[in-house]
């Protein structure tokens, strides 16, 4: 039985036998916020214009005249200038003065009698309601609760439209009839809209079926669809097993139920509903994105060119945000966001008992900055930090600027290796040189090294392992701390041409005291190339957001439809795009406003114009 509503607010005026004139309309209960200020439009006391989208201009024959409440009262209010006027009291009317507009409050019938130019009109308002229900049978509050995408595989509905379901996100559209009578007068044409959160439209679903359901409470018939799934992207939306009640959405957003082109009622679009942290809300990460040449000067990782390096790390970031939208987190718009396609940096970097961290033995440390000679001379048992200073103090001496950049301690390590980052006085990046021998190792000492960093991306990244993944490669450190803003609430993600030896396509570092290099991602063109069977780039970022370098299926069973997935590779609705609540909800504590290091803030819904 299809469902769907007759043009809206089209009153009808005609007489009886007893020639008393009869006026009747329909409206809709309008529950939703339609100004974002966390009140249903229909208990506020002073409507803002953006909270008046839903009202219905009173008929032109009531304009004027005094109107009684017969019955139903309850079920209607009269807006003047956007607020409202209350019913007169027993045998008591109110003027309706020009522009006066009605506004459903609840599904039912208000009655009323007009006195106007000596005569009386009966007026008969059917006020019905447009709503959403949860697998348990729930009503969802439109102004108080939320939408979520859907964070499940496809699977088939229950038999009912009036059965409970399991699926955690998925919300059957309900509408309220004050009468059954009305269900089969009223003219097909209900359908879903899904806007952005700027307003654009992203799908539509029509011809939407709807069956008898049972009504929570009201005196009211009440019809319902199957549990409709409000997806990240096509590769849910077109799975055969669902298309028919899946919808394209966007964190932000809103589903807006439409009869005849015309808003009924919108519900917007969150995090998940319900989490171990409560309801999540809407959040977004700052993003710094940079693509990296294999030599200076010569043609970007990806795209080509600049323009389409840029153009392929936004195509990413989308693909990445629709799974992140899941958890109720942005990336913000991909075309905002700068895309900066660098050169790899000079040798720079001199690191200072880079790998085991042991105390000097006795030695000399010879480099060249610009350059100009520096020499230092290392005495037995001096710690790294100690070498390190006295280098960076000569280095001062010979006019250069120095940042000192301590690392973690590797796992076979005695202490922390610690970086010397060198520039000109002009903020440029100095040139690191060895002094005799050619070689980057530039000490005598044979217990502290002394390394220069060198970027070499011809031949890949070289990456690092299990046992130095908590301070990374000296080439890793010399690549991505000449990127290091200062800012250790944004995430830097690096596109670069390869990772030596071909073993892995992307890797991260999260923002743990362990770690020296925080909260980047690293990927590269075979990363880019998997695109949807392995999501490398939202996989990545999902480390940094959970702050978890680990994966479930490590000790774990192998579940191939989760994100965090190690293994998995497949671009269906079954393959690895999937992130459970439990993963929501440590992703708001580890990364959230109130974590220690807040790399996501807290974002507030914005009007949308439907």
């Amino acid at each position: 039985m299809a469902m769907a509503l007759a043009p809206l607010l089209a009153p009808t005026l005609g007489h009886s036998a007893v020639a008393t004139k009869t006026l009747a309309m329909m409206v809709i209960a309008d529950r939703d916020d339609d100004d974002v200020d966390g009140q249903a439009d229909s208990i506020q006391t002073n409507l803002t214009p953006a909270a008046r989208i839903d009202l219905a201009p009173v008929p032109p024959p009531i304009v004027g005249g005094l109107l009684r409440v017969v019955s139903g009262g309850e079920h209607v209010r009269l807006i003047v200038r956007g607020s409202p006027v209350a019913w007169a009291a027993e045998n008591g009317a109110v003027t309706v003065p020009p522009g006066a507009m009605l506004q459903g409050v609840s599904s039912g019938v208000f009655q009323g009698v007009l006195s106007i130019n000596g005569g009386a009109i009966d007026f008969r308002v059917e006020v019905f309601g447009a709503s959403m229900r949860d697998g348990d049978r729930r009503d969802v509050d439109f102004a108080n609760h939320h939408a979520s995408l859907n964070r499940t595989p496809p699977s088939l509905p229950p038999e009912s439209f009036d059965a409970r379901y399991d699926d955690p996100d998925a919300l059957r559209v309900l509408i309220e009839l004050p009468r059954t009578e009305m269900f089969e007068s009223i003219h097909p044409n209900i359908t879903l809209q899904s806007v952005s959160a700027s307003g654009a439209t992203i799908d539509t679903l029509n011809d939407l079926p709807f069956r008898p359901v049972t009504c929570s409470s009201a005196p009211v018939d009440c019809f319902a669809t199957a549990p409709i799934r409000f997806v990240v992207d096509d590769v849910d939306r077109t799975h055969p097993v669902a298309t028919a009640r899946s919808i394209r959405g966007e964190v932000g957003g809103a589903i807006v139920v439409r009869s005849g082109g015309r808003k009924l009622q919108a519900i917007r679009v969150m995090g998940p509903r319900d989490s171990a942290i409560g309801p999540i809300g809407l959040y977004q990460a700052t993003i710094r994105p940079f693509v990296f040449r294999a030599l200076p000067g010569s043609a970007p990782a990806i795209g080509g060119n600049d323009l389409g390096a840029a153009a392929l790390v936004r195509s990413e970031l989308i693909t990445a945000a629709t799974i992140w939208n899941e958890c109720g987190i942005a990336l913000g718009d991909p075309r905002a966001i700068e895309v900066r396609v660098v050169d790899p940096p000079p040798p720079y970097l001199l690191a200072i008992g880079d790998g085991l961290g042991f105390p000097a033995s006795g030695g000399t440390i010879r480099f060249r900055v610009n350059g100009h000679p520096i020499t230092t001379t290392t005495r037995p048992g001096s710690s790294v930090d100690l070498v390190a200073y006295e280098v960076a103090r000569a280095i001062e001496r010979a006019g250069f600027a120095t940042t000192i950049s301590p690392n973690a301690r590797i796992s076979p390590g005695y202490a922390g290796s610690v970086d010397l980052l060198v520039r000109a006085r002009n903020g440029a990046f100095a040139v690191l040189e060895p002094d005799a021998n050619g070689a980057y190792e530039v000490s005598s000492d044979p217990t502290l090294s002394a390394r220069i960093g060198n970027v070499d991306l011809s031949d890949g990244l070289q990456h690092f392992q299990d046992m130095d993944s908590m301070a990374g490669t000296i080439e890793e450190r010399t690549l991505l701390k000449s990127i290091d803003d200062g800012d250790p609430r944004t995430v830097e993600i690096v596109v670069l041409p390869s990772f030596a030896g071909g073993a892995r396509i992307g890797e991260s570092f999260i923002g743990s005291d362990s770690s020296s290099l925080h909260n980047i991602v690293l990927l590269d063109r075979a990363g880019v190339r998997a695109r949807k069977s392995s999501l490398t780039l939202a996989h990545e970022l999902g480390h940094v957001l959970l702050n978890d370098p680990g994966h479930p299926d490590d000790f774990g069973i192998d579940t191939p439809t989760l994100l965090m997935d190690s293994d998995a590779a497949d671009s269906s609705p079954f393959g690895p795009r999937r992130l459970t609540i439990d993963e929501c909800a440590r992703a708001i504590r580890q990364s959230g406003p109130r974590a220690r290091l807040p790399l996501l803030s807290q974002t507030r819904l914005t009007r949308l114009a439907y």
